[in-house]
């Protein structure tokens, strides 16, 4: 069991309800109404917020699948229960099994119908962008890569709502055999102390990676690098709250994911990209 609620900084307006189990995967009937939909992006309620600024030059940059709008966290309120709407929103998510209590924020693709909570809104897509509270320009950089996956994964979901393996992004880990061609972008910051250098990474892979800074991470996403991936990687920072670390490897020009792995962090598994996780990648 987790907890969410919508993400509207500065305005004390949270939606929190219990969520039994995950939202519920869109019905065939769901699927095929998305194309249809305009699409709402729900913006912060701040005018120097950063993730607004860069998830509208996101979405017009990279979406054509529907019209889309900004709206305020209160018109989501009211428009939330209207099936014609598709919505871009931030949330909130706590797990039980977290024993840290640490919150995390998610992006997620939801579709508008008459139901008593968030959590029993249809769910196209659910993506990890960071632990709450931390810093937005450690994540959104990244958004025009996400937009890019998220247009391409509700294609998917349209175009065969059956394979309901696509509710999770631990699916895509069926590309992991075709990172064998590629290179790998890590910061050393995204790196557990385990495997943070070059003769330490080699011992377990034998692929193509480098250890670079975050620009230029930027500046591959920018220019939609040939045959390189990024990895995306959620992790405490500095709010001091352990809990779990998500990682995503990404490419840069198919915004298509390669791997989607995540632990608990503790003495044993810090934060960052793992041995374990160089070795799943190293079978292929």
């Amino acid at each position: 069991m987790n907890m969410r609620k919508l993400l509207i900084p500065f305005l004390l307006l949270f939606v929190v309800t219990g969520l039994a189990a995950q939202a519920p995967f869109p019905t065939a009937a769901e699927a095929a109404a998305f194309a249809s939909s305009k699409t709402l992006v729900v913006l912060e309620d701040d005018m120097f917020s950063l993730y607004n600024a860069c998830i509208q030059e996101a979405m017009e940059k990279n979406w054509t699948l529907t019209p889309c709008e900004y709206i305020s966290g209160e018109e989501f309120k009211s428009k939330r229960k209207d099936p014609a709407f598709t919505f871009l929103v931030l949330t909130q998510n706590r797990y039980d099994r977290d024993k840290s209590s640490a919150t995390y924020t998610f992006l997620n693709v939801l579709m508008g119908k008459d139901v008593p909570t968030l959590e029993n809104m249809p769910e196209f897509g659910s993506f990890p962008l960071s632990y709450s509270g931390v810093d937005a320009e450690k994540f959104v950089f990244r958004l025009e890569l996400i937009i890019r996956f998220f247009q391409d994964h509700v294609k998917r979901i349209i175009q065969d709502p059956t394979v309901t393996g696509l509710k999770f992004l631990k699916y895509y880990n069926v590309n992991v055999p075709r990172l064998t061609g590629k290179k790998i972008l890590f910061t050393a910051e995204d790196l557990s102390p385990l495997v943070n250098t070059v003769e330490k990474i080699q011992a377990l892979y034998s692929y193509g990676f480098e250890i670079v800074t975050q620009e230029e991470i930027q500046q591959a996403i920018d220019a939609r690098a040939e045959n390189t991936v990024i990895l995306h990687k959620v992790g405490p920072e500095t709010t001091q709250q352990a809990g779990w670390s998500y990682k995503v490897l990404m490419g840069c020009d198919d915004a298509c994911i390669y791997y989607f792995n995540y632990h608990i962090i503790d003495a044993k598994n810090p934060d960052g990209f793992l041995p374990l996780d160089f070795k799943r990648l190293a079978r292929y």
